[in-house]
């Protein structure tokens, strides 16, 4: 059991690398276009911390984070993030817990997961405003999700460091 001070230094941690991540992604794959889709980071974040961590600390981490991309990133639907990363987060943790051992393959499925939930609800949001098609934004999903999945070999090594360097 970590003690509370332990506890605030490793969110702090994961705090700190999520945001250096964000940054690192600002500057670099934000501009790279590839298939007509830039990366997006943000749901594989929330999906591979969301496998390394229990389900309550997963959930929390999805809510806050989520409200901090909502706060941030324009979306179709009001508070889309948030509930998205909440429940990829739970997701996450729920499948590394009894379906999954936890690693890389587990990320990569619970990320997968995060970014399906998004799209989803993107979908949803878009054709009952009427302001697009299915098809063409189910193939702008799967571009996206394919091209956002390359980073994972870096999003996984160093959350998983942190993760480690706090678990007993």
């Amino acid at each position: 059991m970590l003690t509370k001070r332990d506890l605030l230094i490793k969110w702090f941690a994961y705090a700190a690398l999520v945001l250096a991540l964000l940054f690192i992604h600002s500057f670099t794959l934000h501009r790279l276009t590839v298939w007509g889709v830039v990366p997006f980071l943000p749901p594989l974040i929330a999906g591979t911390l969301g496998s390394l961590e229990d389900n309550r600390s997963a959930a929390i981490f999805g809510l806050i984070f989520g409200v901090c991309c909502d706060l941030t990133i324009r979306a179709p639907l009001p508070c889309l993030y948030t509930l998205a990363f909440t429940a990829a987060a739970l997701l996450a943790s729920v499948l590394a817990e009894n379906v999954l051992q936890p690693g890389f393959l587990c990320s990569f499925i619970a990320s997968l997961a995060a970014f399906i939930i998004v799209d989803v609800l993107n979908v949803l949001a878009l054709l009952i405003g009427g302001r697009a098609e299915i098809v063409p934004m189910l193939s702008l999903a799967a571009r996206e999700m394919a091209v956002s999945c390359v980073a994972l070999p870096i999003c996984h090594p160093a959350l998983s460091s942190v993760h480690r360097r706090f678990t007993l």
